[in-house]
This record gives structure tokens, sequence and C-alpha cells, in this order.
């Protein structure tokens, strides 16, 4: 789970699947599957298109979601 600046968002992953949602409300603003590859685009774009973000928000979001698409997506590999 990571805390976006500014304290209002957390991303997190949760059986399987990642979640970016306000922490106080738990409103949702996306949720992807991270080890599908064709998910990762879907998500990123929704976080750059979302009026609900700041720009250093979104900047932690885009770079969180790829930390857990890669984990995912590369984990075992030596």
């Amino acid at each position: 789970m990571a805390q976006l600046p500014g304290e209002r968002f957390l991303i997190q992953q949760i059986d399987g699947e990642v979640i970016l949602f306000h922490r106080d409300t738990e409103d949702e603003l996306v949720r992807f599957n991270p080890s599908d590859p064709n998910c990762l685009g879907p998500a990123l774009k929704t976080i750059w298109l979302t009026d609900r973000l700041e720009s250093e928000e979104k900047c932690f979001a885009a770079f969180w979601a790829g930390y857990f698409h890669a984990h995912n997506s590369f984990e075992g590999w030596n």
C-alpha cells in the first residue's frame, strides 16, 4: 500500500487487483489487474484524465501503478 502526496488517496493491491481510492470515503478511482499488461494502459489513462487528482498525485499514482505491474509481471525472474 502507498499513500499519495496530500494524504487523500491510497493505492493498494487487494486480492490480485490494484485499487486507487480515496482514503476517507473508499471511493475508487481505478481498479486493474496488475499482472495483465493490457490493463495497465487504460488504468494510467484514467489516472491522467481524472480531475480528482492533483498533478503530483497523478505522478505518484502512475509510478505506483507501474510498480505493482512490474512486481506482478516479473516476480520470480532471476
